[in-house]
């Protein structure tokens, strides 16, 4: 197995512990048991539990990031067609990932070298949701950051209702829709 393919079967596995048990359940030697490998070899790809934790969080947050740009490349001809596509496109991610997600990004927001590595991710989506936006809309001015992070924590606690099926996809999907149409329209 290559080396990045070793990599991707670890964070496989840890994703999988998290899913059944939650973060806290995760720790390097346990992800090594699991795969089936010595602790070395997963202490060599991650070194710490919190390498682990960041590599999980980037690799969802990748996985998000180019949903949301395919859906952008997709083409919408309106603002009401581009807050579709875009509150789709995080929903559904989200929901494919399913309740890890959630666990990684608690677990993350427990120090603060680990929640800049949230911010950097919050920071990417406010571009991309921007980007997808900007031409539907009169410029943002000094509040157009702001307010698309203020979307983007609606989008996270949305989609975190729908995984944990406290709110149905559809119903997700519309509110994030209405919320960024509301506020695309009073930039």
């Amino acid at each position: 197995m290559s080396g990045e393919e070793r990599r991707l079967q670890l964070l496989d596995t840890a994703a999988s512990i998290v899913r059944a048990e939650g973060a806290d359940a995760l720790t390097l030697a346990r992800v090594a048991e699991q795969a089936g490998v010595t602790k070395p070899i997963t202490y060599g790809h991650f070194k710490t539990r919190e390498g682990l934790l960041i590599a999980l969080y980037h690799r969802i947050d990748d996985l998000q990031a180019a949903a949301v740009r395919t859906a952008v490349e997709a083409g919408a001809g309106s603002l009401d067609e581009a807050a579709s596509i875009l509150a789709e496109a995080y929903v559904d991610c989200v929901l494919g990932i399913g309740k890890e997600f959630g666990a990684i990004t608690a677990a993350l927001s427990t120090s603060e070298e680990m929640e800049s590595v949230l911010r950097s991710g919050r920071e990417r989506y406010v571009d991309s949701f921007l980007a997808a936006l900007d031409r539907f809309t009169p410029p943002w001015g000094e509040q157009g950051r702001p307010l698309v992070l203020g979307l983007i924590g609606a989008a996270e606690t949305l989609a975190r209702e729908a995984t944990a099926g406290r709110l149905r996809r559809a119903d997700a999907i519309e509110a994030l829709r209405g919320i960024m149409l509301a506020v695309a329209r009073n930039v």
